[in-house]
């Protein structure tokens, strides 16, 4: 569903250090990662942000041609 552990370990960055960025626990953010979390589209839009990405690249590509939104 969501790309952002591939995009963050890509990166660099360590899970505590984003969950911290974006003003999250880790756990919260590894229920996102793993799919076990619905995030708000607000918080989508800030971990875009802090992992310089665009927000539509934090969902795999399955999901933006249902959606619509590539």
């Amino acid at each position: 569903m969501y790309r952002i552990k591939s995009i963050r370990k890509k990166k660099g960055v360590t899970q505590e250090w984003l969950a911290r960025q974006v003003g999250v626990t880790n756990i919260y953010l590894s229920k996102i990662e793993n799919g076990h979390a619905n995030p708000s589209i607000s918080l989508l839009k800030k971990i875009a942000g802090v992992l310089g990405v665009k927000f539509t690249d934090l969902f795999d590509e399955d999901d933006n041609l249902q959606a619509g939104i590539c």
